[in-house]
């Protein structure tokens, strides 16, 4: 029994279990619901958040805009013209009747003003500055205070996060609540009206008037405060001239492409200003800012410290009156009349009447049997006529005031004589204020501002285009700024030589790393020198100076004067032929001539600019111009020619070249202390396997066969093949040069041309390319000049008289009518190629006895001198002349 028992309480916890189980499951579902629609409602809200964040932005931005337009900027100044000069040419040229539609134009415009700032209020987040309280509390701590290094700075510090609203929102702020101060007699004129006569009545009201005439005259300076919003005006027409030049400096470039207009455009480079800077800005900014404060603390302070005009003249004579009245009755007894004192009353009163503006006297409090009033001339102004600024009111009296007499004078007269003064003090205060900006920002624009922006513009264009010369700053040829003395001027012209010497230094392998770190955009202020490569195709010419080891143990210190004099002549030629420097490696120099690949599979030699052309002319020019300039090259101590010629007699300072086309890899090799840019990629070592095999096939070119694809077909008419490799290689071919043709006594034989007959763009350049947009190579530009020139030429003083080279870019016709490439061509003829083909012919098929023949006939043809039908005949030798078994047209090493 107790068994089913403890069945049954095990059904029922199982029950009980599985319910609990349920609920819990259900419960779970339901939080999970819950919290489902709580995170889609958070994401609802935030996604409103950010379209509504979005649509204020949008709607702001077109306010800000709507603000700056032309049209908004008019109708503003419009408005700050009225509010300027409107009161004064209301009372110079318009009655009082129009005195309600000025009311309605100045509430008009003081509406619009609040409207301004309150949209600037708004949209703009630097006009509403709003006090930092976070920075105020961290200020305002013990531990900073005792960390301060000065009480200024540290009152400074403070002072800038407790800021309140921007200089302009303050100044336009003030301009604004002026304004008021216009007010109060347009509500005057409406109350008084006919109750003129009422407030006349009143002595007091006459006290009051006159009291706030003089607080008038003097709240009349504050008005001044509105012309600070011309300094608003003048500086939005400076940043649409300073848009407008950077505009037009933009467009200049594209829309001419004459070769005397963009030499017109350097020499006038200085003249043209650059986009405004972030520092030119701010100090314009706050040279405004001075100018303005100055001129109002001087408008402001220089009235209160002037004496107000009495005019005595009115209140004398109304005393004098008011004391003869008096007179009447006090001398008699009870109501007697003094005949006397009443003469002089009645003449004291006319004179009053005749002698000023009176247009009405009142007397109160007389018990005299006399007139209270004056007898007014009738061609008098009215006080109904009159506004009630225009009116002088004096009231004088006993002293408690029984008796009083109360004057009113006509100052309508008075008072256009001060709008007409308000007028030119007005036009004069503009004028100053505008001259004011001009001259003191003009001085500090010319010798600050504008050399910083030529600063920041020149490292831009270099940061943009590292490898290019045609730079828009170029103080060489501005005679005006070029000894002026100022360090602006040298730190302008230092930058230049640096960005010089970062083009000589980095090469056109480092543009890249040139570029990236003189980026202003970034916001990084270490140098990035290190990281990945770029991949580009090239062709590599590398060049070896002969027997350089001896020559450097006979010239000791002078062997840096013959190395760079090499380079001289080599460089010359390759940038004029769009190459590139890239190693100079003591005896070895590397040059790169880069390739578009584009069209490198179907297009033509033009396709790619005739770029295989251009690198084997550089190196056979270079041959030919070591040869003709020999007495240059080898111009040492006669300690080191006895050495040099006494070791190698004879001695002709020759090269050997080799060619290859390939890819490789473009960057910075190196690390933080010391970086080279230059290339990795086995076609560079190709270049290099090829120049060192040159003095085994006794040629002074040798080149690959992707190198010799690329060249047109009037280069190739000067080329053979000499030997056919497996691998990279494949074929190999040369150029056949004979230097041996006399180029120094040829020479002599001709007028040298002098310096003064070269044009200017034909200076030896140490240059890197640059890319062109359009062509399929990169292009040389003007670059860093070193002229040659005797002892006044500190470039070229320490190498001699450096030999000004010329060469023709006249591709592919040059390999036509170039005479120095048909003199050193001209030792091996059409039928001494037409042997060679055939023998080379018969070499790859295999018949060597035959290929033994016509290279036999060739050397034969030479005097023994072809190098590469010895190579071959010796190297057929080693194998009985006969082809190896596993030959297959080529050497497999």
């Amino acid at each position: 029994m107790s068994k089913v028992y403890n069945e049954v309480d095990d059904d029922e916890k199982e029950d009980k279990g599985n319910d609990h189980q349920e609920f819990l499951q259900e419960t779970a579902s339901t939080k999970r619901l819950s919290l489902d629609e709580t995170l889609k409602e958070d994401e609802d809200d935030n996604s409103s958040s950010s379209k509504r964040s979005s649509s204020t932005s949008i709607t702001k931005s077109i306010v800000n805009r709507a603000l700056d337009s032309n049209v908004s900027i008019a109708f503003m100044s419009f408005i700050t013209t009225y509010a300027i000069y409107g009161d004064d040419v209301r009372i110079l040229g318009f009655n009082p009747q129009s005195d309600s539609t000025f009311l309605v134009l100045s509430s008009l415009a003081f509406m619009f003003f609040l409207l301004e700032i309150t949209l600037l209020c708004w949209c703009r987040s630097n006009y509403l500055i709003q006090p930092n309280f976070t920075a105020i509390q961290e200020q305002l701590t013990l531990d900073r205070w005792k960390g301060r290094q000065s009480t200024i700075g540290w009152l400074g510090q403070l002072g800038k996060a407790m800021q309140m609203g921007s200089f302009y929102f303050w100044l336009d702020l003030i301009s604004t609540l002026s304004m008021i101060i216009d007010m109060p007699w347009f509500i005057q004129l409406q109350s008084t009206g006919s109750s003129n006569n009422n407030v006349i009545d009143s002595s007091m009201a006459g006290k009051a008037s006159m009291a706030g005439a003089k607080a008038a005259n003097k709240l009349k300076v504050i008005r001044m405060v509105r012309l600070v919003r011309l300094a608003k005006l003048y500086k939005y027409f400076s940043t649409k001239q300073s848009a407008s030049s950077s505009s037009a400096n933009k467009i200049a470039p594209t829309t001419t492409s004459s070769e005397s207009l963009r030499q017109s455009d350097k020499e006038s480079s200085l003249d043209i200003l650059p986009p405004e800077s972030h520092v030119g800005a701010e100090m314009s900014d706050r040279t405004t800012k001075k100018v303005i404060v100055g001129i109002l603390i001087m408008l402001l302070g220089i009235p209160l410290l002037q004496a107000d005009e009495v005019d005595y003249l009115n209140e004398f004579s109304m005393k004098m009156t008011f004391e003869h009245r008096t007179l009447i009755t006090s001398t008699g007894n009870g109501n007697d009349v003094n005949e006397y004192e009443l003469e002089q009353w009645e003449f004291s009163e006319s004179l009053l009447v005749d002698s000023t503006n009176c247009i009405d006297v009142t007397y109160n409090g007389f018990e005299d049997g006399l007139s209270n009033d004056a007898i007014i001339p009738s061609d008098r102004a009215k006080i109904q006529d009159l506004r009630v600024e225009e009116l002088d009111v004096i009231t004088i009296g006993d002293v408690d005031y029984v008796r009083s007499m109360t004057a009113v004078f006509d100052a309508s007269e008075r008072k256009r004589e001060e709008a007409l003064s308000g007028v030119l003090l007005t036009s004069f205060v503009i004028v100053l204020l505008g001259l004011g900006m001009v001259s003191f920002t003009k001085d500090v624009r010319n010798l600050v501002i504008v050399p910083i922006e030529h600063m920041i513009q020149l490292v831009r264009e270099i940061s943009e285009n590292p490898l290019g010369k045609d730079l828009s700053l170029n103080l060489d040829l501005d005679k005006r700024h070029k000894d002026d003395g100022m360090e602006t001027t040298l730190l302008i012209r230092t930058i230049s030589k640096i960005a010089g010497l970062m083009r000589v230094g980095f090469g056109e392998a480092g543009a890249d790393i040139i570029g990236k770190n003189l980026n202003m955009t970034q916001g990084t202020d270490t140098m990035n020198l290190l990281g990945n490569g770029r991949k580009i195709h090239s062709i590599f010419g590398f060049c070896d100076v002969r027997q350089f080891t001896d020559t450097t143990e006979c010239l000791q210190e002078e062997v840096m004067l013959f190395v760079n004099r090499i380079a001289h002549i080599l460089h010359s030629i390759v940038v004029q032929c769009d190459g590139a420097a890239n190693k100079n490696i003591g005896d070895a120099f590397l040059l790169t001539w880069k390739v578009n690949t584009d069209k490198l599979e179907t297009g033509t030699c033009e396709d790619h600019n005739y770029s295989a052309d251009k690198a084997l002319y550089s190196f056979v020019k270079t041959m030919i111009e070591m040869s003709r300039h020999e007495d240059f090259l080898c111009k040492f101590s006669p300690r080191a020619l006895s050495e040099l010629y006494e070791r190698m007699p004879g001695y002709k300072c020759r090269i050997g070249c080799g060619l290859h086309f390939g890819w490789a890899i473009e960057g910075a090799i190196g690390s933080s202390k010391k970086i080279d840019a230059s290339y990795i990629s086995p076609h560079v070592n190709m270049s290099e396997t090829l120049e060192s095999a040159t003095k085994e096939y006794g040629t002074s070119i040798l080149m690959s066969e992707p190198f010799y694809n690329l060249l047109s077909p009037e280069a190739v008419a000067g080329c053979r093949k000499v030997d056919v490799k497996s691998g990279r290689l494949t074929s190999l071919y040369t150029f056949d040069v004979d230097l041996g043709v006399g180029f120094a006594e040829h020479k002599k034989s001709k007028a040298r041309p002098t310096k003064s007959r070269l044009p200017h763009h034909r200076k030896t350049a140490i240059s890197l390319v640059v890319s062109e947009p359009g062509s399929n190579i990169l292009q040389r530009p003007a670059d860093v000049s070193i002229r040659g020139g005797g002892a006044n030429n500190t470039n070229g003083s320490s190498l001699g008289d450096l030999p000004a080279i010329r060469i023709s870019n006249n591709f592919p016709n040059i390999w036509r009518t170039d005479e120095d490439i048909l003199r050193v061509r001209s030792h091996f003829s059409g039928k001494q190629r037409e042997i060679w083909g055939l023998g080379m012919k018969a070499f790859e098929e295999g018949h060597w006895n035959i290929a033994k023949t016509h290279f036999e006939d060739v050397l034969d043809q030479s005097h023994g001198k072809d190098g590469p039908s010895i190579y071959l005949l010796k190297r057929m030798s080693e194998y009985d002349n006969c082809a190896p078994v596993d030959w297959m047209g080529c050497w497999n090493s």
